[in-house]
């Protein structure tokens, strides 16, 4: 979204020198902090007509958004003033105006490009330790839950204490990040042991299960995953059995990558076949890559889930090396040092990015107590909306202009 044009002492935004180069069809802007952006002339024609970033008044008559040919785009004349830059368009004789301030914030360089998608940060156990706790009466406070947001983005997890003790009270947090996402499930799923039976009501998925869990992402057979995740713990296991076990996924890919760079590779190339017919209600099946990068090998998401991968569906001569890969990843997953353990109390409340950071359970006594965890989902693309609304309210335009990630786990 287009910032206001205001006057700023801010020299990343003033212009000390600008320039046409008709022989590229580029408008060159020399910023007085020194930065130089070069804006093709056939880009800056597509901001006029973009109803969503620049200019909601083009687009009142229905008329075709997207530009002509670039070489159509010829630039007439440019003049500027503290506020924007206005450009004189010699092919049809019309005038745009672009805020000096949108103009920077959208700079094509590869360092403006580069800091406009930040980097996750990687954490081991130890690390996650020492995660600050926000405490869930301060979520009403803006600049604190855009706090709590920016933590999720960059460490794919957060950790909430003293959420009121009453079922269904994680439906009510979550409503600060964005709308519900039903799954099968419902909205609102509550997590207690069941018995497994063979009729298909009880203890078939690994949730309602009292056995231990391995660190996984949660229905990787959807093309589209599910996205943010909160669980609000209402009654542990007494015994002392049932931690709750999370992992930084991008960490331990980052670490394969290292440590064994063809099943890196190939789990970041060949999509594998993830499915979910565990019961009469569910035919789930879709294709994706374990490890998701993108077009710059930037790892973007995680989908591994050993509950939901059948016997792996590639040519005879993949076969093989993609066990190998799973092993390598495997391994990574569940080493140790990577492992954030807490066994959660009444009132603490996870929220984590499922396609970043894979979670898992230690096994327990259902014969000790009741277990109760309950669980709702949000999309990330509805989370990240919320985000960058409330940063923008703020005045925080560093963090609501970020570039949204790839998708990719989306992307098979």
């Amino acid at each position: 979204m287009e910032r206001a044009a205001t006057e700023t002492t801010d020299q990343r935004y003033q212009v000390k020198a600008l320039s046409t180069d008709q022989s590229e069809r580029r408008l060159v802007i020399e910023w007085r902090d020194g930065h130089v952006s070069r804006f093709p002339f056939i880009w800056l024609r597509h901001a006029t007509f973009f109803p969503a970033c620049v200019r909601p008044d083009q687009a009142a008559d229905g008329s075709y958004l997207l530009p002509e040919a670039p070489e159509a785009a010829v630039v007439g004349s440019v003049k500027s003033d503290r506020h924007g830059i206005e450009i004189h368009w010699r092919n049809d004789n019309s005038r745009s105006q672009h805020s000096l301030a949108w103009l920077r914030d959208n700079c094509l360089s590869d360092v403006a490009r580069r800091a406009r998608q930040p980097k996750a940060t990687l954490w081991t156990g130890d690390d996650a330790e020492g995660f600050a706790w926000f405490a869930a009466a301060d979520l009403d406070v803006p600049a604190t839950r855009l706090a709590l947001f920016q933590h999720v983005r960059d460490y794919g997890i957060a950790l909430v204490r003293d959420v009121p003790e009453e079922p269904d009270t994680v439906a009510e947090i979550a409503k600060h990040f964005g709308p519900l996402r039903r799954t099968h499930h419902g909205s609102l799923f509550s997590i207690r042991s069941l018995p497994f039976d063979n009729r298909g009501t009880g203890a078939n998925i690994g949730a309602t299960a009292t056995n231990a869990q391995a660190p996984h992402t949660d229905e990787g057979f959807r093309h589209g995953p599910l996205g943010i995740m909160l669980f609000h713990c209402l009654k542990p296991d007494p015994s002392g059995g049932g931690a709750s076990l999370f992992v930084d996924g991008i960490a331990a890919a980052e670490a394969l990558r290292q440590s064994d760079p063809s099943a890196f590779s190939f789990l970041t190339t060949a999509p594998l076949v993830w499915a979910a017919e565990r019961n009469p209600e569910e035919r789930f099946r879709t294709r994706g890559r374990v490890i998701a990068t993108d077009n710059q090998g930037v790892v973007g998401g995680i989908r591994m889930t050993d509950r939901t991968l059948p016997p792996v569906d590639l040519p005879e001569g993949e076969i093989e090396p993609a066990y190998r890969a799973l092993r390598a990843m495997s391994e990574q997953l569940y080493a140790s040092e990577r492992t954030f353990e807490r066994h959660l109390q009444p009132g603490e409340l996870v929220v984590f990015d499922n396609h970043r950071v894979l979670h898992a359970r230690r096994a327990f006594d259902p014969e000790a107590g009741e277990r109760h965890i309950q669980q709702v989902s949000i999309d990330r693309e509805e989370f990240h909306n919320v985000f960058r609304q409330l940063a923008e309210r703020l005045g925080r335009f560093d963090l609501a202009n970020w570039e949204p990630d790839a998708g990719v786990l989306s992307q098979g």
